[in-house]
């Protein structure tokens, strides 16, 4: 059992290490952001820190998709930068993920990493994304 869960954790830290020069999605000012809000367009904000680790595999996991669906609105905020932003969505920890509907509500919030399968379904789901 011990065996296992050292290779376990070295198939991780493996691909940590490999994925560690994928390109992250780039923080965007929550001012450029603002405007497009309540505009009739499901959005996804994403709150976390350029040097936080799960932020990081968080912003190459958002780049991916973000380079397959250019138009959709998927946005990483800094909370550094935006500390404003942070508080108004009552970000606790990071990386934060905030769902936002048509109109603008808060219809969704998830706090820490989110496997990639799960995040697809829940922007297809959110209309964040289309299906393929």
């Amino acid at each position: 059992m011990k065996n296992i869960l050292k290779s376990i954790l070295g198939l991780f830290v493996l691909s940590t290490i490999s994925n560690a020069d994928a390109p992250m999605l780039q923080p965007v000012p929550f001012s450029s952001i603002k405007p497009l809000i309540g505009k009739g367009k499901p959005i996804m904000l994403e709150f976390g820190s350029t040097s936080c680790h799960s932020c990081q595999v968080m912003g190459r996991l958002l780049h991916k998709i973000k380079a397959k669906n250019p138009k959709s609105n998927i946005y990483f905020i800094d909370i550094y930068k935006d500390m404003d932003a942070s508080i108004a969505y009552g970000v606790q920890i990071i990386p934060t993920q905030v769902y936002l509907d048509g109109k603008g509500e808060v219809v969704e919030k998830h706090m820490g990493v989110i496997k990639e399968n799960g995040l697809n379904a829940k922007l297809q789901k959110m209309g964040i994304i289309n299906d393929k």
